[in-house]
């Protein structure tokens, strides 16, 4: 067996699996055979100067083709970047441009590859020699550096094989070459295909579209196994088996759309977005769902009734981390006190889509699983609805619980009053300040947008109370973020930040 041993010296690897658009947002991770044998055939060309390829080379091809390999990968995240490129012509005195999605993966250490063949000394030596001239693998932005490895057990792992090891693992297709026999037994029912393997492998794009190929002559698809947390963040690969202080409490996703019609949703629909979102999430756990075993999710004990815990269960907090775009929802934070089991856990990494009205469906990328405190900022930049204040202001419209009434328990500042002691909060020292819509102030402007938000979500015959509105909140003392109040608070509505990060 030989083992490589792939760093990625630019942080990133780019790579669309083959039979996919590049604006799916799709990274083939691990890389195929299919594609790592190209690499290293394309390096002998452009590094060691082939005219052809030489028989050592030709017997390691086939080698390789001959057996599947294990992989073993780092911990990573993805991510992507959106290029909008400008194309011939102008409309409404505006250049046209075409949006192209970059999607990567970030690893945060190397990939490994077991490869069960055996080599003679002068395939080896030419197998090395190829491998420290690999400059990148998959697209020329993937920059790495290559060698075979000897010994690498201090590594941590996650093992990629064609055998299934975990209910929640999921199917992976990547492309690899047919053995030399395979190929040669087939390629007598098409005299047309490339004379051998060889060949086969070193077919260009232009010359499979021309031929009207649907996949590469002389590839199989083999089915790997990848396991859920493959691709979740470092800081959240520790999970406990009880509800504790030691389990994560906070998931921080990043929604993105393929379609270039498409926009993310506006916060004005907040409600129905994370009610959908929720749903999703749901739909990941499966049968355990209805056995009550999820309820840091649902928020419902195992006999369907609503949990009594200071509002510990999950909060979906809709985010706008991108300044320029403050009304469009691009990332989702899902907080639950209580810690998420193990349920839980796995249903937050298996999520992939979520939907909002009126677009397509609606990519859902994993930040990162951990404490809340490791999220308080994303990069360098702080997340506002996650300060740290005595003041805090409406994001979105707080709604209160009950019908309002002039005064007692019902009025605005005993309601605020209540849904702060049922969540073990502060006190206020003033009574809420309520901004009247106008166009006349910041805080006015913000109370006569909160009229356009949705009051209904779908599936949900409940009918919040007459009235939204915007809060100013005074504590005794500084309070950390989320702080969430009233009706629909577990669903974006009511949501405050720091006044002075507003």
């Amino acid at each position: 067996m030989i083992r490589l041993l792939f760093e990625f010296s630019g942080g990133t690897y780019h790579a669309t699996p083959w039979g996919h658009h590049v604006n799916e947002g799709l990274v083939e991770w691990p890389p195929s055979p299919w594609r790592i044998i190209r690499a290293l055939l394309a390096t002998g060309y452009t590094k060691l100067g082939w005219q052809e390829v030489p028989e050592d080379m030709r017997r390691l091809v086939e080698a390789l083709a001959a057996c599947e390999p294990t992989y073993h990968l780092p911990p990573a995240t993805t991510g992507h970047t959106r290029h909008y490129m400008p194309v011939k012509g102008w409309k409404n005195g505006l250049q046209k441009t075409s949006m192209v999605i970059d999607a990567f993966v970030r690893p945060s250490g190397p990939l490994v590859v077991d490869w069960p063949v055996e080599l003679d000394a002068r395939q080896r030596n030419l197998f090395e020699d190829l491998l420290n001239r690999l400059a990148y693998l998959g697209r020329a932005e993937s920059r790495i550096r290559a060698s075979l490895a000897v010994d690498n057990d201090s590594l941590p792992r996650v093992a990629v094989s064609m055998q299934r090891r975990e209910p929640d693992d999921e199917p992976v297709r990547l492309l690899a070459p047919v053995s030399a026999q395979s190929y040669a037994a087939w390629r007598q029912s098409f005299p047309q295909a490339p004379r051998d393997l060889l060949a086969a492998l070193q077919i260009d794009t232009k010359t499979l579209q021309n031929e009207k190929w649907s996949t590469p002559p002389g590839t199989r698809e083999l089915v790997y196994w990848r396991p859920a947390k493959a691709l979740a963040h470092v800081l959240a690969l520790g999970r406990a088996d009880s509800v504790g202080s030691d389990l994560n409490d906070t998931a921080l996703f990043a929604l993105s759309t393929d379609n270039k019609r498409d926009v993310l949703p506006l916060m004005e629909r907040v409600l129905p977005t994370m009610a959908l979102f929720r749903r999703a999430l749901l739909s990941r756990i499966g049968d355990e769902q209805q056995l009550g075993a999820c309820s840091e999710l649902t928020g419902k004990d195992r006999e369907g009734q609503p949990l009594r815990c200071e509002h510990r269960h999950a909060h979906f907090i809709p985010l706008s981390l991108d300044n320029h775009n403050p009304k469009r929802i691009d990332h989702v934070l899902v907080f639950a006190p209580m810690g998420f089991g193990p349920s839980a856990d796995r249903a937050l990494r298996r999520l992939r889509r979520t939907w909002a009205k009126g677009m397509s469906d609606i990519a859902v990328t994993l930040i990162g699983v951990g404490k809340l405190r490791e999220f308080r900022s994303v990069g360098r930049d702080p997340v506002p609805e996650l300060g740290t204040s005595r003041t805090w202001v409406s994001r979105t419209p707080f709604i209160p619980p009950r019908f309002l009434k002039a005064r007692g328990n019902n009025s605005m500042e005993g309601q605020v009053r209540a849904e702060l002691r049922s969540r073990a909060l502060p006190v206020i020292v003033t009574p809420p300040v309520v901004a009247m819509p106008s166009e006349q102030n910041p805080w006015g402007k913000q109370a006569l947008w909160f009229r356009r938000f949705a009051r209904t979500r779908q599936g949900s015959g409940s009918t919040p109370p007459t009235g939204v509105f915007h809060l100013t909140l005074t504590f005794d003392r500084p309070v950390d973020g989320p702080l969430c109040l009233g009706w629909g608070a577990h669903f974006g509505l009511g949501l405050f930040v720091p006044a002075d990060q507003k």
